[in-house]
């Protein structure tokens, strides 16, 4: 707001257009003004579909060097989801309107959705573009989802076949028909060699149920396979099908060379540890490595300690759980009580802050400055790279815990990046992986995940004393 009035804006407005800034943001989330009890402005700023295709002579120019780019696994899936685009929806093709690509890591997903997006808004549709997060929540739950021809949504195999089931119903609700998902085109994507939804203490049989692939609607889906992978360079391409061979469980156990997989030691330049990461399949060691390979970085510490409280009213539930015993707990996708941190370390965001500038959950991020209430830090990754952003502190609660209360955690949302678990590297893609297995993977498609993280082997001579974030 004082930026707003540095800028001679009436005090009044000032505070109007802060709202509305605010606002901007938040929407993208699913949630209001209203939710965290701030003054509801006089205008309503809804999301704005017309960002997405604010230049059609660009799209039509990115389509047009795009297509001959395409192998023909892309352009079989891209000319199909393209014919359902140019029929109204009806009772005869209802049931021809959904697709799924099928494809290993780096075989042109992401390639294909782009593809997809230009062409669509070069034809004059329009789409929706995201993994299932706040941006496509927010388009679901206003007016803007009856003007949105092709919904793409990503990573599906994490899906859960109940939230498939909501949209479904909401988009028939909206679109008020009942052709299945409204009427829409949609196109998933994953590869279900990927880790599944998490069901808690869940047996197989229960996490194989809560797939997409179980549900009603699946019967409908026309599937595409991509098969040749993208990513892969000269000789690399028997690390491609060893990973096939992994993910799809065929590969030969060798008594006397069970893996070959490699180590390496961690002797790069500090400016290469955002392409580096470490692997392990629980939050506990991800933790303890982090902590190792930030007291081998040059400069001073700097602690932040958070601000713990249950989320009750009742005293005496208050007092069953002391403050010293909130500080202890590090539940999963939550900052430490503790965050130490140096300039110049890489941390990466635990919360959705700004989908539209690329500030989202995951996004990986390099430290310039420590300030008491900030944190200053260079993006590295996504949309925004290269940008300087701050990260203040945030309210935060896990969505999901074994605690018998919930916990309420005043912190910067961030955490040290130099090692997470395999279920949060879904999706990105390294230079150098090192894959911790102090515990053994615990969960269909962790360790097809982590090894899929990287492009090729990694041949190194190295004695190996333990498999420490010394040895990567």
């Amino acid at each position: 707001m004082e930026d707003f009035i540095h800028h001679q804006v009436p005090f009044i407005l000032a505070e109007q257009a802060t709202l509305r800034q605010i606002e901007k943001i938040i929407n993208q989330s699913g949630k209001t003004l209203s939710n965290y009890n701030l003054l509801v402005v006089d205008k309503f700023i809804d999301f704005n579909l017309e960002n997405l295709n604010d230049n059609v002579q660009q799209s039509i120019d990115e389509a047009n060097r795009m297509r001959p780019l395409l192998n023909v696994n892309q352009l079989n899936v891209s000319n199909a989801v393209l014919a359902a685009l140019n029929e109204q929806p009806s009772v005869e093709n209802q049931h021809s309107r959904l697709f799924f690509m099928d494809g290993p890591a780096g075989s042109g997903k992401m390639f294909t959705y782009n593809y997809l997006v230009a062409e669509t808004i070069s034809r004059g549709f329009k789409s929706a573009t995201a993994a299932w997060t706040g941006i496509a929540a927010t388009l679901l739950t206003n007016g803007s989802t009856l003007h949105v021809s092709l919904f793409l949504l990503d990573e599906t195999s994490m899906i859960p076949k109940h939230a498939l089931n909501a949209i479904d119903r909401l988009l028939k609700d909206v679109c008020n028909n009942n052709f299945p998902f409204g009427g829409k085109v949609i196109l998933f994507g994953g590869d279900f060699r990927q880790i599944l939804p998490v069901v808690k203490r869940g047996q197989p049989a229960e996490i194989v149920e809560s797939c997409i692939k179980c549900s009603l609607q699946w019967r409908w889906v026309q599937k595409f396979t991509l098969t040749e992978n993208m990513r892969l360079h000269d000789g690399e391409r028997e690390f491609s099908q060893w990973l096939l061979k992994l993910g799809s469980g065929t590969m030969p156990v060798k008594e006397e060379d069970p893996f070959k997989g490699y180590f390496w030691r961690f002797l790069a330049d500090q400016n290469d540890y955002s392409k580096r990461v470490i692997l392990t399949p629980t939050n506990v060691d991800s933790l303890s490595i982090n902590e190792e390979v930030l007291e081998c970085l040059l400069g001073e510490v700097k602690i932040y300690l958070s601000a713990d409280q249950i989320d009750t009213d009742d005293l005496n539930e208050r007092n069953n759980f002391p403050v010293e015993f909130l500080n202890s707990l590090t539940p999963s996708g939550m900052p430490p009580h503790c965050l130490k941190l140096k300039i110049g370390c890489v941390i990466m965001l635990l919360r959705n802050l700004d989908l539209k500038a690329g500030l989202c959950n995951g996004t990986r991020m390099e430290v310039s400055a420590l300030q008491n209430n900030y944190i200053d830090a260079e993006v590295l990754t996504g949309v925004s790279g290269g940008k300087r952003v701050f990260v203040p502190r945030i309210q935060l609660a896990p969505s999901d815990s074994n605690l018998p209360f919930v916990l309420k955690r005043r912190q910067f949302p961030v955490r040290l990046a130099y090692s997470m678990t395999n279920n949060k590297s879904q999706g990105q893609t390294f230079d150098r992986v090192g894959v911790y297995l102090k515990k053994p993977c615990f969960s269909h498609g962790q360790l097809y995940v982590a090894c899929s993280r990287t492009r090729a082997f990694i041949v190194c001579f190295s004695k190996l004393i333990n498999l420490s974030f010394k040895v990567w």
